[in-house]
């Protein structure tokens, strides 16, 4: 079937421009054109489309306002905008309704691969309701401003780090939480850092990146405690697991893209346990009695419940947002990665041996079935003569004077 993907801009050589550039995507996606707001709201009665791409400087009812509407309308559609660089600042500030940002002009390969990127998962949800709470960016976290402005300036030819930490230091409470963690034993830094310009020379824009997104994610979100649910575990087990993985990828001698995607999906790998935990409440102490109850996988429980799990949950989140997609991938297969199409190590395997070593040697929760390697995986990976060794790893970080040092 293919994608349905609606344009939106109030300039015609714009739209012809893209009609011509997106010609050889004819095969794959089913291409709609509209002058106005008004028109792409008309277009949308009449037919049904998967994304909506629309410019945000129009006459009368601008982007942002005809994203909202489309999200009441038509929830389930991704809405990415597009925009001049000047803009960025006015859209991160006003623009709720978009999924993600384009910066003006967009080159076509990147646009298809950003809907194709992001699209790719919608099949892992079955489940309608699911999805539109999902597509709702109001009822969960729209990525941090700052997180944007970062990726915008990261895009240009010459970013300067000096302003990308400037961009850090305009929210006080992100600065201090990151300057926190930055500064905490899991870095095992030589030097004390006082600033997020020091922060992001000393780990990098992606690593940074990464621990801002954590971070706001859990700042804004509120476990019940009706649900017996620590959400600081939850906290420390995802920290835990994103350096171990890093950890596991640089012991095993992998690329710096390897070692940082392996890092960013540990980190992230169960944040769609926060989307169930603070939005779907009754439904996942449901979820919760069958795992206290019984003896059944807390993955499994959530798929007799709600129809999928909070991996695909995850994924499909980060998905929304534009994270690579190895990272997408490691997010969505954390629990059960199957057997893979290519062998070889991927930041997967990383994150997949992180989690289970670290659930395995700190049983947070008492009854909870702990959950175990997929040996035909690991042995795809080349990772199954190494488990031992990996152990030891995780051990050593655990028992360290400092308790997360990672030992390399």
């Amino acid at each position: 079937m293919k994608l349905r993907v609606l344009f939106v801009d109030d300039e015609p050589n714009v739209l012809n421009g893209l009609r011509l550039v997106l010609r050889s995507l004819r095969d794959k996606w089913h291409m709609a054109f509209a002058t106005s707001a008004v028109e792409a709201l008309e277009i949308l009665d009449r037919e049904t489309f998967d994304v909506i791409i629309s410019d945000m400087r129009m006459p009368g009812m601008d982007g942002g306002d005809l994203l909202a509407e489309v999200q009441k309308r038509h929830p389930h559609m991704l809405r990415i905008i597009l925009s001049g660089y000047s803009d960025q600042v006015m859209i991160m500030k006003t623009v709720k309704p978009a999924h993600q940002f384009l910066s003006k002009p967009c080159n076509h390969i990147e646009l298809q691969e950003v809907v194709e990127r992001s699209m790719q998962l919608r099949g892992v949800l079955g489940n309608e309701h699911v999805r539109s709470i999902l597509s709702d960016v109001e009822a969960l976290p729209s990525l941090p401003e700052a997180y944007q402005a970062l990726e915008t300036e990261l895009g240009r030819e010459n970013p300067s780090l000096e302003y990308i930490g400037d961009i850090i230091e305009q929210d006080l409470g992100l600065t201090a939480s990151l300057l926190k963690l930055v500064n905490s034993s899991f870095f095992g830094l030589r030097r004390h850092v006082s600033s997020p310009h020091q922060a992001v020379v000393l780990l990098g824009t992606e690593t940074v990146k990464s621990l801002m997104l954590i971070i706001e994610l859990v700042k804004r979100f509120h476990v019940k405690e009706s649900l017996h649910v620590d959400a600081t575990l939850l906290w420390e087990h995802s920290t835990f697991t994103g350096h171990l993985a890093r950890c596991i990828a640089a012991k095993c001698q992998k690329s710096k893209d390897v070692v940082d995607n392996a890092f960013i999906a540990g980190l992230l790998h169960d944040v769609g346990k926060l989307v169930l935990l603070t939005r779907f409440e009754d439904e996942y102490m449901q979820v919760l009695d069958l795992v206290r109850n019984t003896d059944m996988y807390i993955l499994h429980a959530e798929q007799q419940v709600f129809g999928t799990t909070h991996a695909e949950m995850g994924a499909y989140l980060l998905a929304l947002w534009g994270l690579p997609a190895p990272v997408v991938e490691a997010v969505l297969l954390h629990d059960a990665p199957g057997i893979p199409a290519e062998s070889g190590f991927t930041a997967l395997a990383a994150v997949h041996v992180a989690n289970v070593l670290d659930r395995q040697m700190r049983i947070v929760h008492e009854g909870y079935k702990v959950p175990q390697f997929d040996m035909d995986y690991l042995k795809a990976a080349g990772l199954d003569q190494r488990i031992a060794e990996l152990s030891e790893l995780c051990r050593e970080m655990i028992e360290s004077d400092d308790g997360k040092t990672c030992i390399s």
